[in-house]
């Protein structure tokens, strides 16, 4: 059993990495972090409890970060609606409400408490895993693995280099990837080679059950972006992170150290790669096997309600 906290930036591939956790028989969630990124952090807040909500989750939810370390805030409204979570309607809350208290804290106290048991799941901004490691150094050695989505080595989806959420706080990424901690990278290299058909989808429509509806609206509005901006079909980005968490061997990875450009305005964001590495390094996910991640996928949705 993994347990995991998750820092999410709630937007509407970010709900399908929460709706996979959640269904999820190998995976224990012990928290939820929400900071800004996709939308503000009042958004993505709210849109964490929603889902959590929606899908029975009852692991607490805490407020991470407003901001990123120095940059101006940047975020995603245009692909993920004004809300961040186009789409969905969600009804009045009776159960989740935001906790008391520091995400970053949790984190720390979390992590700190139960040595190489804890994986962190980072899928926006790095900036509350840089936090925590600025505020807490001892996190790096105790955390089992961090997983994140995030950066690019094929050019980027805010700039031609940059990644969104390395793009949105370089400084904190920067920090993450620097810190020796044991780092598991999805990139968008294998990201955008899962992604969810119509007639995938069509298929979904016929699931029971309010997670599998909520996964369908927010495919619907996800599907419709792509379709305007003529991106071809939406890529499964931030689930990529949990199905490494359920079945690893879905991927194929390459070992290789990785840096963040931060001095040079016109590549500024852009993920590095460094020399290859048998040991240490980030360990960086290359390919994935798509029939096996849908599958996963079906089996976490029949688990919930």
């Amino acid at each position: 059993m993994k347990r995991v906290i998750l820092d999410v930036d709630t937007g509407l591939d970010d709900a399908a990495a929460i709706i996979l956790a959640a269904g999820s028989k190998s995976i224990r969630l012990e928290g939820l972090v929400a900071t800004a990124g996709n939308v503000s952090l009042d958004k993505t807040l709210e849109n964490t409890l929603n889902v959590c909500e929606v899908v029975g989750i009852e692991a607490p939810v805490y407020s991470g970060s407003s901001r990123p370390l120095k940059r101006d805030r940047i975020h995603a409204g245009e692909f993920h609606g004004a809300s961040g979570l186009d789409g969905p309607v969600f009804q009045p809350r009776k159960r989740q409400q935001v906790q008391k208290g520091s995400g970053i804290q949790f984190i720390i106290d979390t992590v700190m408490a139960h040595p190489h048991q804890i994986t962190l799941v980072p899928v926006g901004p790095l900036t509350d895993i840089a936090l925590a490691m600025q505020q807490e150094p001892g996190i790096i050695s105790l955390v089992k693995e961090i997983v994140l989505m995030g950066g690019s080595f094929i050019g980027g989806n805010v700039t031609s280099d940059a990644e969104f959420n390395t793009y949105a706080d370089p400084e904190a990424a920067q920090i993450v990837f620097s810190s020796k901690a044991p780092l598991v990278m999805f990139p968008l290299d294998c990201t955008t080679k899962v992604t969810l058909s119509p007639e995938a989808l069509a298929r979904y429509k016929t699931f029971e059950g309010k997670s599998a509806k909520l996964f369908c609206d927010c495919m619907d509005t996800y599907m419709e972006k792509y379709r305007k901006r003529g991106a071809g079909y939406p890529a499964m980005h931030d689930p990529l992170c949990i199905a490494y968490l359920t079945d690893p061997s879905i991927f194929s990875y390459e070992r290789h150290e990785v840096s963040v450009e931060l001095t040079d305005e016109a590549s500024y964001g852009k993920t590095l790669r460094g020399k290859d590495c048998k040991e240490g390094g980030v360990l960086v996910a290359k390919m994935a096997d798509t029939t096996r991640f849908w599958s996963l996928f079906d089996q976490a949705l029949l688990q919930l309600d």
